[in-house]
């Protein structure tokens, strides 16, 4: 700080020489041999110096700026004293931990020492893993191959589907799904919720479908009857916003949870995340660059449980990394599940995921690519480890639980803090993470999150079924993202948004489309009982929409 008050003081009197006695102790020792030349200080080199060490400092949380949420103060993220304290007991007994630091560190010993364990007295009958000069090595699980019957029996059953499955259009389908669940309401205002016309759900269908399938609000009042651009745009500046829209989808998911198709597919307890990208031409600060598809882009990074319900949606740029973004979407939710395990790839796996997930109760397993070039850690160095004695007794690989007691109730009042609503999980592991490794609590909590890390590597290498797991939660958000394509069809699969609302509009728009779609066994039998006019008589149904897209549903 005397550095910057010197180069402020500088730039205001306009001098160009530097003092004799200059403040240089904060400069690192790479950088102070550019600042002197036989001598004498340079202005532009100690300039340049000082602004680049207070930008490291920034990142490692020594120095904070006022009003910021990336960069601010750390312990603006942590929960007040007061309200941590009311919580605290009730908090460590949900999770499932220990509240106290003594208790933590022994706890944490036996768990790691028990996945050693497991894995050992599994290695003689365990195929998939084996030890080389270099390391260890994972092979591919063999592909489940079906008997001759069942591959009749499945044939016969998608020759069944196709012929008994209608197509149907898709403003059909959301006004059908909307007789039963009446998901139009959080659109409308409150005084017409239960008085509510079929011209004015018609208006907010085509509203959704809009940005759902990326055709935009002119184009939509040119394709439809009776609704207007002023009705389309109406809807989007008062009524189109985060809540009414996270609403409409928990409506979805819960009613997607009382159909007996999707037990078939799981009862809610795992789900997995993973990011889509678009193409995004606008010309607006949040777009980013992607070398992968050589285009501005921006992401739409969807959360999906094992029944197939789309729960949670946020648009991230293409350069961040996902792995921030995935707790938000297992705790913002507003539906009835509550996954327990949860699957990403590898741009959704840090170390302070794994330090963050058994503090709410839940088990995170990602997909991480290269799992042969992990460490694994140990607590205890006595013990015998078997084959992994190489891997594991380097000094590096031992884990310091000192540092974890150390701020095992300070880590508490953080996590905390994203449930309590002092700050998003997101922006609060984003600020840690600038912190970088010189910070003490970043250092103890990715010392937490190595010891989990460990546990679930250990698992992963043991039990083919917690793979087969992992493997089928991630293959669904591929289906998601297959059907998304179709769906967000408009200009040529192009979307766009200025700020960071309309982008959040869009995307949860189209993952709204998507949860009618998927729950489509419902949706036929609904559609056989508004032909004979349940709530509203068919013939005041106006044809919301005249393109050429049809939608065959699936069950």
């Amino acid at each position: 700080m005397d550095a910057l008050a010197l180069l402020r003081d500088l730039n205001t009197t306009g001098r160009r020489t530097l003092p004799e006695q200059l403040p240089d102790t904060c400069l690192p020792k790479r950088l102070r041999a550019f600042v002197e030349t036989n001598g004498t200080a340079k202005r532009r080199a100690y300039e340049c110096a000082v602004l680049t060490t207070l930008r490291d400092e920034i990142k490692r949380g020594n120095v904070w700026i006022r009003g910021s949420k990336r960069f601010g103060k750390l312990d603006e993220f942590f929960l007040h004293e007061a309200s941590w304290a009311a919580r605290r007991q009730e908090f460590f007994r949900k999770a499932g931990l220990p509240a106290a630091p003594p208790e933590a560190a022994t706890w944490l010993t036996t768990r790691l020492n028990a996945a050693y364990d497991r894995f050992l007295a599994a290695l003689p009958t365990n195929t998939s893993v084996t030890f080389e000069k270099d390391g260890w090595h994972l092979s591919t699980d063999p592909a489940e191959a079906l008997t001759p019957a069942d591959e009749a029996g499945l044939a016969a059953l998608r020759t069944w589907l196709r012929d008994k499955i209608p197509t149907i259009r898709l403003p059909e389908l959301l006004i059908a799904v909307d007789n039963d669940l009446d998901w139009t309401r959080h659109f409308l205002p409150r005084g017409r919720r239960d008085t509510r016309t079929a011209d004015e759900v018609c208006q907010v269908v085509a509203t959704i479908m809009a940005y759902g399938c990326n055709l935009g609000p002119e184009t939509m009042a040119q394709l439809t009857d009776r609704v207007s651009y002023e009705d389309i745009q109406r809807i989007t500046d008062w009524y189109l916003h985060d809540e009414a829209l996270r609403a409409a989808l928990a409506d979805m998911v819960n009613a997607m949870l009382a159909l007996d198709t999707t037990q078939v597919w799981g009862d809610g307890s795992t789900s997995s995340s993973d990011g889509q990208l678009f193409l995004f031409p606008p010309r607006v600060l949040r777009r980013t660059y992607s070398h992968r598809l050589g285009d501005f882009v921006l992401e739409f990074y969807t959360f999906i449980a094992d029944n197939y319900a789309p729960f949670y949606t946020v648009p991230i740029e293409c350069t961040e990394r996902d792995a921030p973004y995935v707790l938000d979407g297992l705790l913002y939710h507003e539906s009835d599940l509550d996954p327990q395990e949860h699957y990403t790839d590898t741009h959704g796996y840090i170390e302070l995921n794994f330090a963050a997930f058994p503090t709410f109760g839940k088990r995170f397993c990602p997909r991480i690519r290269g799992l042969h070039h992990q460490w694994l850690y140990r607590i205890d160095p006595r013990r015998d480890y078997g084959p992994l004695t190489p891997l594991v007794s380097q000094p590096k690989r031992t884990l310091h639980l000192d540092w974890i007691t150390a701020h095992w109730d300070r880590m508490g009042q953080f996590f905390a803090s994203f449930a309590a609503g002092q700050t998003t999980a997101a922006v609060a592991l984003k600020r840690l993470l600038a912190c970088g490794p010189r910070n003490h609590f970043n250092r103890a909590v990715r010392e937490l999150g190595r010891v989990f890390k460990t546990i679930f590597i250990l698992d992963y290498l043991t039990d083919p079924a917690l793979r087969r797991r992992v493997r089928r939660g991630l293959l669904k958000g591929e289906q998601l993202h297959a059907l998304a394509r179709h769906v967000h069809y408009g200009k040529r699969g192009q979307t766009e948004g200025r700020d960071w609302q309309q982008q959040m509009s869009r995307a949860s728009c189209l993952v709204l489309i998507l949860a009618t779609i998927i729950s489509t066994g419902r949706s036929v039998r609904l559609i056989r009982c508004c032909a004979t006019g349940t709530r509203w008589q068919r013939a005041l149904i106006p044809p919301c929409c005249r393109t050429s897209a049809r939608l065959a549903g699936t069950t």
